[in-house]
């Protein structure tokens, strides 16, 4: 997919609260010792952004430019610099054991390769360093959960191909384990509420406000749509009533990763 079209709002459609991610930004820089600290996938700096406010040495990597153009107008409303370059996270144009922390977040289940970017990940990570992983979470009982879960299944079911990489999977954390490392059990790093509706969750949507829907065509989207609001109504006695959802931020820490030669 194609981040060049949504990359001034990929930030808003993904909105950490501010007290979120000034949490969010302590706990990575906290693992990653404030220290020099690349940011593999980086995007606009949704992360690399709260993470050099708490004092880490932040370098972005990604290799759409549109989203590192917008990475600077974001810092610059926070008056942090967050160097850049753009680069394949499967080719990483840096010498062996240039950071002390790499951190990949929301990247690996898009990559066929992905396998190619731990490698990557380590090489250029000192001999003490760690790998910083960090993702989402949303309450699945919650009225946002489980449009989401059927969400996904209907467009998986439409679309084959849009299946994430085994990433996604125990595979991660078993390739993770076969290099050496060590993985602390998952931190929580935030934790916030949002308050929603299924009418409100399916207007977003429809408009492509939704962190999941912008990145599809308009076939997918409208067929998409056709078999879930069915759904929605089936499934929901009030599309108006109000929830507090919550969402957490977590974050996977591992440490004694073994370069493989």
């Amino acid at each position: 997919m194609s981040y060049r079209e949504i990359a001034s709002r990929y930030n808003a459609l993904n909105a950490l609260p501010p007290h979120a991610a000034l949490q969010v930004g302590s706990a990575i820089a906290r693992y990653a010792r404030g220290k020099m600290l690349l940011d593999l996938g980086a995007g606009a700096g949704r992360l690399g952004i709260p993470a050099a406010l708490a004092g880490c040495r932040v370098v972005a990597l990604d290799l759409e430019l549109a989203m590192l153009r917008a990475g600077p107008r974001e810092a610059g409303l926070q008056a942090v610099e967050l160097p850049s370059i753009q680069a394949n996270a499967v080719h990483v144009p840096f010498c062996d054991e240039s950071f002390d922390a790499v951190m990949i977040n929301n990247l690996l289940h898009l990559v066929p390769q992905w396998e190619a970017v731990l490698v990557e990940a380590v090489r250029v990570m000192r001999p003490d360093g760690v790998l910083i992983q960090g993702r989402d979470w949303l309450d699945p009982q919650s009225c946002a959960g489980r449009i989401r879960a059927k969400w996904r299944e209907v467009v998986t079911t439409l679309r084959s191909e849009m299946r994430p990489t085994t990433a996604a999977g125990p595979a991660l954390f078993q390739t993770l384990a076969r290099m050496g490392g060590q993985i602390e059990a998952e931190i929580l790093a935030a934790e916030w509420t949002e308050c929603l509706t299924p009418a409100r969750i399916l207007h977003r949507m429809r408009q492509r406000m939704h962190n999941e829907t912008w990145s599809l065509d308009d076939d997918l989207l409208r067929s998409g749509l056709a078999m879930l609001e069915p759904w929605v109504r089936e499934t929901f006695d009030d599309l108006q009533a109000e929830e507090d959802v919550t969402w957490r931020f977590v974050l996977t820490v591992t440490y004694a990763l073994k370069r493989v030669r």
